[in-house]
């Protein structure tokens, strides 16, 4: 037997789940300002787990955060990973062209909607930065933001369901018009979200790999170690083999 199935994501992701804010361009706008701050107090700048942590401290001393979070540093880089992904920052925190260029239109306040869009001056920069968002799946360079308005020039609108559950599967040409499909049988109620996911998935080797072994093996522990496919920590997956017998 394995002793690991290596876990390969099916869907593409922008940031993370845990900077859900109101006001979240003026926040990430915000955020800019009291991350090129930080640096101008910090002028041996790493991005290391104990700057992390220094600059979550900062965030909280002015009022952007709330609370004591268990581990400081991982907050600080929740809160700047989807910064990263739209280009407003690379990968050390640093102000890209684009972020300063943010900056500079949020402290001046110079929100004219004088381009070929009509968006005020600082949409038209999260416009221009989603449109030019990659995610890499699975060796397929996925564009998120180009992905969605594909989908929707198609199907004309799409609910919050589908945004959620549908439009991330959409990683290649091939399960991009397969969801097209599935989506217009969803809406007829011939096939639920559950299914359409389950099918994409398991049509992956790994998950072939962990079916097959589950249905030929006796369930042990290490059994359902193995076929979780746990992509982060394994410590809690005898949970699995508790629940299932």
């Amino acid at each position: 037997m394995k002793d690991k199935i290596t876990f390969k994501s099916y869907c593409w992701s922008v940031g993370t789940t845990s900077y859900r804010t109101q006001k979240f361009n003026l926040n990430i706008e915000r955020q800019l300002a009291l991350l090129k701050e930080f640096r101008e107090f910090n002028n041996r700048f790493d991005w290391s787990r104990e700057t992390q942590i220094d600059y979550y401290n900062f965030l909280k001393e002015n009022e952007f955060v709330k609370g004591n979070a268990k581990r400081p540093d991982k907050d600080a880089r929740q809160k700047t990973s989807g910064l990263v992904d739209i280009g407003l920052l690379d990968e050390k925190r640093n102000l890209t062209e684009a972020g300063d260029r943010l900056l500079k239109i949020s402290q001046t306040k110079s929100f004219e909607d004088d381009n070929i869009l009509e968006l005020s001056q600082d949409s038209y920069i999260f416009f221009k930065q989603l449109l030019k968002t990659s995610n890499e799946v699975n060796g397929n360079i996925v564009r998120p933001f180009v992905v969605f308005l594909y989908i929707i020039n198609k199907v004309k609108y799409l609910t919050k369901d589908e945004f959620r559950y549908l439009l991330p599967l959409c990683i290649n040409e091939n399960l991009t018009k397969y969801i097209l499909k599935q989506m217009i049988l969803s809406r007829r109620n011939e096939i639920t979200y559950d299914e359409i996911i389950i099918s994409i998935f398991m049509d992956m080797d790994n998950y072939k790999q962990a079916l097959e072994l589950f249905l030929k093996g006796t369930v042990t522990e290490k059994l359902m170690s193995v076929i979780s496919i746990n992509r982060k920590s394994s410590k809690n997956e005898n949970i699995y083999y508790k629940i299932y017998m």
